[in-house]
């Protein structure tokens, strides 16, 4: 009882991108008008246009499609029969180009949830291939649904990596929103913004799943609590975002990593960018200078001690 209780505070005060009610607006505290047209649905568009056949996959950040997958109509719409009960994401992908929103459950009082996601114009995530129709559920996990087992440990010889996305920028992902960063500073078309924090976040992460914003999936959020790896990147890089102090590059959001460590070359800071001390050896030359007087004086309102890249 205690549980319900509290999925049903978090649900009132979960953030919808959009929804769409076919009767007039429910006024809070009643009861939702009866309305045969319930569940989840998707439309995608693309340069502005709707997206027909486009794959759509909703699960979590480690599984994209846990809960169900479909593709568009010929109005770029596909439609689920309910919602997760959890944080899921919704994954649409076409053609070399993806995108992904990060959602929490509908509230009681909409009957119907309706998401908007546009294609970007190249790259992205994208979900797994597997064909329209598939078994999987809304609302129950996947690994619920398996049978017990007993675990066998891994042999140490053996490593499975993660592939990343966008590693080492700002956000989650190419563009996926992170608490407390503004989304003007994420990924989007092609271009992403990069920081000292977020670089050394990104890696830390690679290390430990549960360590704090690392991972979307509630498992790991609320191992995040006791955690306390990758709080001071994490908030390094909360800091240098607000105030600004990050650099910009071209990025190929369908390009992947696997190695746990940011790609230096596609990923450092070009020259003249102001940077803390200590990242330094994040410059592309490896190296910084002293503000001049016009940079120092601007730099002021920072209230950091900063140098630029040479």
């Amino acid at each position: 009882m205690t549980r319900a209780i509290t999925s049903m505070q978090c649900l009132r005060h979960a953030l919808l991108v959009a929804y769409v009610l076919t009767t007039a607006e429910v006024a809070f505290g009643q009861a939702p008008p009866t309305n045969t047209l319930t569940g989840l649905t998707v439309h995608v568009t693309r340069a502005g246009a709707a997206a027909a056949n486009a794959t759509v996959c909703i699960g979590t950040l480690n599984a994209v499609n846990a809960f169900d997958q479909g593709t568009t109509d010929g109005h770029g719409d596909v439609h689920f029969s309910s919602v997760p009960g959890e944080p899921f994401v919704v994954t649409a992908n076409q053609s070399g180009r993806g995108t992904r929103d990060s959602l929490s459950p509908a509230s009681a009082n909409v009957p119907v949830l309706r998401i908007e996601l546009a294609l970007p114009a190249s790259g992205g995530p994208s979900c797994p291939a597997i064909s329209r129709g598939s078994t999987r559920t809304l609302g129950a996990r996947v690994r619920e649904q398996a049978p017990a087992v007993t675990p066998v440990a891994r042999p140490p010889s053996i490593t499975i990596a993660r592939t990343e996305f966008c590693f080492g920028a700002i956000g989650a992902e190419c563009g996926q929103p992170q608490s407390e960063l503004p989304g003007a500073a994420l990924c989007r078309s092609g271009v992403c913004f990069i920081n000292g924090g977020s670089w050394e976040h990104d890696e830390c992460c690679f290390s430990h799943r549960s360590g704090l914003t690392c991972d979307f999936d509630p498992l790991h959020q609320a191992e995040a609590v006791r955690d306390q790896a990758c709080v001071a990147a994490w908030n390094k890089a909360v800091r240098l975002t607000r105030k600004g102090l990050s650099w910009s590059r071209s990025v190929d959001f369908a390009r992947g990593n696997r190695t746990g460590n940011v790609e230096f070359p596609l990923f450092c800071a070009p020259a003249n960018t102001w940077v803390p001390p200590e990242d330094s050896t994040k410059c592309c030359s490896g190296q910084t200078r002293a503000l001049s007087a016009a940079e120092a004086a601007t730099a002021l309102a920072a209230m950091e001690p900063l140098r630029a890249c040479q």
